[in-house]
């Protein structure tokens, strides 16, 4: 069985759910104060359609915000993570990625051309739960990504 998603956003599953508004609700909802530095955190995770490094969304925040230091950035990236509204995930070599913490999903990266694809966790919920019961282990998919190779860089 996959790890459930983290508690602040599990109620938001569907990707059109997750507005800048819905995530701040949330946040208020549980007693959390909604700072600069944390709204501005995650309009730029709500508008990306990429995973951002930490340095990647201190300029995206800085930009907006030149008082808000770096450093407030990288607190602001622990709190959220802590209350489960982001995650970080390591795409292989580099920095690690951040997201906001949407319903499962895992990444595939290849190695020959580094694209990132998000797939679904069902994809990988049989073999899951085959090491699970073999080996009494949980696999978490979340945290790291899977490499190989795509089709394009197979053929080439």
């Amino acid at each position: 069985m996959p790890v459930p998603p983290p508690p602040v956003l599990s109620g938001l599953r569907r990707q059109e759910d997750f507005s800048v508004r819905a995530v701040l609700s949330l946040l208020r909802d549980r007693g959390c104060r909604v700072t600069v530095p944390r709204r501005l955190m995650v309009e730029a995770l709500v508008m990306s359609v990429e995973l951002l490094t930490a340095e990647e969304l201190v300029a995206r925040i800085t930009d907006r915000a030149p008082e808000v230091h770096a450093s407030t950035v990288y607190r602001t990236l622990e709190t959220l993570e802590r209350l489960g509204v982001v995650e970080h995930t390591h795409l292989g070599h580099g920095p690690a990625r951040w997201h906001l913490s949407t319903a499962e999903r895992h990444h595939l990266v290849c190695d020959g051309c580094g694209t990132v694809t998000e797939v679904p966790a069902p994809i990988f919920a049989a073999a899951c739960a085959e090491v699970e019961g073999a080996y009494g282990f949980r696999v978490n998919l979340r945290h790291f990504a899977l490499s190989g190779f795509c089709a394009a860089c197979r053929s080439a």
